[in-house]
């Protein structure tokens, strides 16, 4: 089995100093604690593959193909990987006509007793709960400034907010969209003819303005076309 990576091996340490804590352990060399967190991260990877199989066997969806782990999968996990003792065998359970519940009578009466009391006492036994990875954060950046962990596992996620423009009409570009549909929506006007004006008629009703020379009228033609000089 490959050792496990660093960072679940970080984040598994502070559970297994406050058991080693809540048993009477106060001081241990870092080697032992590493050690030890290797033990127990073995431990819960055999369990969960052990689970993950039964499940697989037992409780396999037909429909969706997914694989569901029940109360049942986990106790024979935990039967076949020793927590569940003692035990007589199948054949004497089934001779005797009762089942040997004393493993899961003693698991339940521990969890429920007073070790599983002190490791959530020792657990809990602040003011204000401290998160474990965010007084890492601190004790290791100088201006408790979370911005360099944005985006990663140990930060929050990116927020994207609205994109402001400055200077313009429009504060934001969704506006500006808004009021570009609105104008290509919009019917346009017709032109309006255009009227003469009465300084640009004289007394005789004629229009006094001055007429446009001879070359505007052939301003339609192709030059190569032959030209009336007469």
């Amino acid at each position: 089995m490959t050792p496990p990576p660093y960072l679940y091996h970080a984040l598994l340490r502070p559970s297994i100093l406050q058991i080693l804590r809540a048993a009477g352990y106060h001081g241990a060399r870092t080697s032992v604690l590493d050690s030890v967190t290797d033990m127990a991260a073995r431990y819960l990877d055999a369990l969960c593959r052990l689970t993950a199989t039964f499940a697989a066997h037992n409780n396999e969806e037909p429909e969706t193909g997914e694989l569901v782990p029940t109360i049942v999968d986990v106790r024979m996990a935990l039967q076949q990987i020793g927590a569940l003792l003692p035990e007589r065998s199948e054949l004497e359970q089934l001779y005797n006509g009762v089942e040997d519940t004393r493993g899961v009578d003693a698991f339940v009466a521990w969890a429920a007793g007073p070790v599983s009391k002190e490791i959530k006492r020792i657990a809990l036994d602040s003011d204000e709960a401290t998160d474990y990875l965010n007084a890492l954060k601190l004790k290791h950046s100088k201006n408790d400034d979370d911005s360099r962990y944005t985006g990663s596992l140990l930060g929050k996620c990116i927020e994207h907010g609205n994109v402001e423009v400055e200077g313009g009409k429009y504060h934001s570009i969704a506006l500006w969209e808004e009021k570009m549909k609105e104008a290509a929506r919009r019917p346009t006007s017709q032109p309006q003819p255009q009227e003469d004006k009465p300084e640009d008629i004289n007394g005789d009703r004629e229009d006094s303005r001055p007429p446009s020379s001879g070359l505007s009228s052939i301003g339609d033609q192709s030059i190569a076309d032959p030209m009336d000089l007469e």
